[in-house]
């Protein structure tokens, strides 16, 4: 499956109920890339806007127009992604974001490279030279194929 959203446009935040724990937790905002390389390769783009941690989190994904396209939530009892009133539940993270985005991404370490934290995970190379300029960019090499993930966050 291949898909590809360009944009740029910056999503009004729409009101969500969070408790005081999630209103507390941190939040980035901007524009996510993924590629994936290989025999049927693939790209995904879209506007983000992501809050909590790597065990209670939202990532939203938009359109150019802003409009919602998908909408992950996870917790320890919880994985589902969130489709235009669907609701499709998971078994992990990793299959979490492999239906998002076309490849199964490391959530942790995205949360400590957002930090500007060199996280080591299997397989995947992070560059946080512009991590401080709001620039991430990160590579998974094995397993094939290769995925490619850039972040760039509104300033």
């Amino acid at each position: 499956m291949s898909t590809l959203l360009v944009g740029c446009a910056t999503p009004s935040r729409t009101a969500k109920s969070f408790s005081t724990e999630q209103a507390n937790m941190p939040e980035w905002q901007g524009r996510i890339s993924v590629q994936v390389l290989g025999d049927t390769p693939s790209s995904m783009s879209a506007s983000f806007l992501l809050r909590g941690d790597a065990k209670n989190g939202e990532l939203d994904l938009y359109s150019p127009l802003g409009t919602t396209l998908g909408a992950l939530q996870w917790t320890p009892q919880l994985v589902q992604l969130s489709d235009g009133g669907k609701h499709q539940y998971f078994n992990s993270l990793a299959e979490l974001t492999e239906k998002a985005t076309g490849a199964a991404l490391p959530v942790e370490a995205i949360f400590g490279w957002l930090q500007g934290q060199q996280v080591n995970i299997r397989g995947w190379q992070a560059d946080l030279s512009s991590v401080s300029q709001g620039s991430l960019f990160a590579r998974r090499t094995e397993p094939a194929p290769e995925v490619t993930l850039r972040i760039k966050l509104d300033q």
